[in-house]
């Protein structure tokens, strides 16, 4: 699986099966009711910290 990322969006490429174990992934990690924009956007927060 490929995932393409930018500051806005996010884009996977592979198998539906790979995108739902990685949607499922997400959901363990950082809760059912977040949105993926949310995720991405403390992602890029944090990367600019660094």
């Amino acid at each position: 699986m490929k995932c393409y990322r930018n500051e806005n969006s996010i884009r996977w490429v592979g198998q539906a099966w790979q995108i739902k174990a990685m949607l499922k992934q997400w959901q363990k990690e950082w809760g059912p009711e977040v949105l993926v924009l949310d995720i991405l956007q403390k992602q890029n927060k944090d990367k600019h910290e660094k």
